[in-house]
């Protein structure tokens, strides 16, 4: 086994230097370590070096892939880095996984700091919904351009693994997480009372197939109802930070099924966390956390 930390990269960012060299950082040192001792033998050949210059998506791989070999996953060992971040062989499958880890962002939609002094503002949830679709656009056209490079097959279940916590808004998003609500089309809540009675007609999200940017271009919130993305199974997310470590990895895990896709993970495949899934026009929950 490797020291994470054992190697010295030029650039290596004032958050790394501050984690590998800072006593103060001990604890967050130490867990980072015992990650890397289950995910060394999975991970890019470049991993040291990229982890010294952006921890946190780094991070996001190092944690999931040890919670994949942890809750006994068959991973296999990556060569280069070439192609997806994991290659699972499970009940006969392969199974893809690529992680994304967006930031806040840059421009007129970027998501605000959590540091701006902004009081009585709502929670930019547009804004966090937008970082999301762009992230899964993304890694989408990365599967197409694996599938096009026989790296993956086209009959392979393919899966977006998505933290947002280097979006530190996400804290304050509402019932509903902003990551289902990127790939399916519900918008705000709405409660329509009948007056003067006060009798509630209807509750629920309204239907919202898009967003405007500031600019006025749409972006489409209907990834997983559009049968143009069937090739993904569907998207994992996590909160989960070296700073915020979860008490019981995976648990804080969403997986939202594609309702159209081609190559499905049956439900409770990741056996950790809650998934969410459509029935007809019903979007429903079913939690793995319950009992446990």
């Amino acid at each position: 086994m490797s020291d994470l930390f054992g190697i010295a990269v030029p650039s290596s960012t004032p958050d790394y230097i501050a984690l590998r060299d800072d006593p103060s950082h001990v604890a967050l040192k130490n867990l980072a370590q015992d990650l890397w001792h289950s995910f060394e033998a999975f991970a890019d050949p470049e991993f040291r070096n990229q982890f010294a210059l952006q921890i946190h998506p780094r991070f996001w791989e190092m944690y999931l892939g040890a919670w994949l070999v942890r809750a006994g996953f068959a991973l296999l060992p990556r060569t280069s880095s070439a192609g997806p971040d994991f290659h699972l062989r499970r009940e006969g499958r392969d199974i893809w996984i690529e992680a994304a880890a967006p930031d806040e962002g840059q421009g007129p939609d970027a998501v605000p700091s959590i540091l701006e002094d902004r009081p009585n503002a709502a929670v930019p949830e547009d804004q966090i919904i937008l970082r999301f679709t762009n992230a899964i656009s993304l890694k989408k056209a990365r599967r197409d351009a694996y599938v096009a490079a026989g790296m993956v097959a086209d009959q392979d279940p393919f899966v977006i693994a998505i933290n947002g916590r280097g979006i530190p808004m996400t804290l304050f998003e509402g019932p509903l997480p902003a990551i289902i609500r990127a790939v399916y089309p519900f918008g705000q809540y709405e409660v329509t009372i009948r007056v003067p009675s006060g009798e509630t007609v209807r509750e629920g999200y309204h239907r919202r197939t898009e967003i405007a940017k500031k600019s006025g271009s749409p972006v489409p919130t209907i990834a997983f109802i559009d049968p143009a993305n069937s090739g993904l199974s569907g998207v994992l997310y996590s909160s989960a930070a070296l700073w915020d470590y979860p008490r019981s990895p995976g648990s804080e895990f969403l997986y939202i099924h594609n309702s159209l896709a081609a190559n499905p993970l049956r439900r409770g495949y990741f056996p950790s966390g809650k998934e969410w899934f459509l029935e007809g026009d019903a979007l429903l929950m079913a939690d793995h956390n319950a009992g446990a």
